[in-house]
Parts: structure tokens; sequence; C-alpha cells
């Protein structure tokens, strides 16, 4: 027997080997999450790479397209040349002796509840229509379909949390915060009746909904 042979050999019962245990792990996993779903625990998180976080901002960026309002086309034809201080007009000079105006109005204060823009908002309306659509297509939700119904939206496991099934129904948040943004939702999945609400999440630290 050639040495080839042997390692030919060798090489596909190493390959045996590494299957079966695939398998095992996939059945075990299997299990693991049947036994969760039975019980309605909270799913575990999978860790997810760097190219899942790629999708999951362009899963972002083109859900909210519609949102954000188009470039202008054309130029100002008023506007002034980079590098170039507009000209003023002798009208908008103060006098010499006059002083500015004091009577400006105070400016507002603002409290430090965040509040989603014009933007966030409509984002959150376009999320809430794909995932209630995707939802309301399981008659007895469990925390394991839900998960996976988020998963095949585009929602990385990273930024689903408080997933948990509770007499019936599945709860769960979804941070949807991205380049300073402060967007997020609520969602519960009760059969045919899905409920999803958007609300602003401070855009720095962690995500802990609910604390």
């Amino acid at each position: 027997m050639t040495l080839n042979r042997v390692l030919a050999g060798a090489g596909v019962s190493a390959l045996a080997v590494v299957a079966l245990a695939a398998c095992g792990s996939e059945q075990a996993e299997g299990g693991r999450e049947n036994a969760a779903s039975r019980a309605g625990a909270q799913v575990p998180v999978t860790s997810h790479g760097p190219e899942k976080q790629v999708v999951f901002m362009k899963m972002l960026e083109r859900v909210g397209a519609p949102c954000v309002p188009d470039a202008p086309t054309t130029a100002d034809p008023g506007a002034p040349n980079p590098g170039e201080h507009p000209p003023t007009r002798p009208g908008d000079l103060l006098p010499v002796d006059e002083n500015p105006p004091t009577d400006l109005p105070a400016p507002t204060v603002t409290s430090g509840e965040p509040k989603l823009n014009g933007v966030e908002a409509c984002e959150g309306r376009e999320h809430g229509k794909r995932i209630t659509q995707a939802l309301n297509g399981l008659n007895k939700p469990t925390a394991v379909q839900v998960r996976q119904k988020l998963n095949k939206l585009g929602y990385i496991d990273s930024r689903i949390h408080g997933l948990k099934a509770e007499q019936g129904v599945v709860r769960f948040y979804l941070d949807l915060r991205a380049m300073g943004g402060q967007l997020a939702i609520e969602g519960t999945s009760a059969g045919k009746k899905t409920t999803l609400d958007a609300f602003a999440y401070p855009a720095e630290g962690t995500f802990k909904p609910g604390k």
C-alpha cells in the first residue's frame, strides 16, 4: 500500500468523524431550541461576525430610504463659489452707534427625554410594516419562531433584546440605533395580532430597555 493511499484513507476517516460531530451538534442545538420554545424561556443569543453587521446596516439603509428627503439636484445660482464670501449690502450693516437688539427670544429649554425626529419616526413605520407582515403569519408564535422571522428580515441577534414568550405572547425589543440615531422598537406577537411601537432611546450607551 502506498503512502498516498494511507493518507487518503486517513483523510476520509477524519472527514467522517467531523461530519458525525457536526450532526450531533446540530441535533443537540435543535433540542435546546425546542426545549426553550416549550418552556417559553428567553432564547439564547448567538454571535455574529462583522459581515452580519454590514448586512444589517445595509438593511437599515434600504428600509429607511423612502424616509430620507432627496438631495437637491441643482445648485443655487445665487450661492457664492467655494472660498468666496457672499456680497454684503450696505443696508445690512449696523450703524456705528447702534447696539444690536436685546429683545431676542431666549433659547428653548429641551428636556433630557429623547424624541424621534421626523425621519426616524418614518423609519419606525417602515420597519413596523415589514415586521408585522412577517409575524402575522404565525398562529401560535414561540420565541424561537419570532427570532427566526426577525433574522430572515435582516435583524441580527445582537440587536434583538428581551425576546421571551409569556402566556402565548412573544415580546421583544429591537435596537435600530445607527450613526447617532435613537430609533428602537418594542414589539409583541400574539397569533394574528402583532403590535409594534417605535420609540427613542439615547444614542450613546448600552441598550437596556425597560430599566
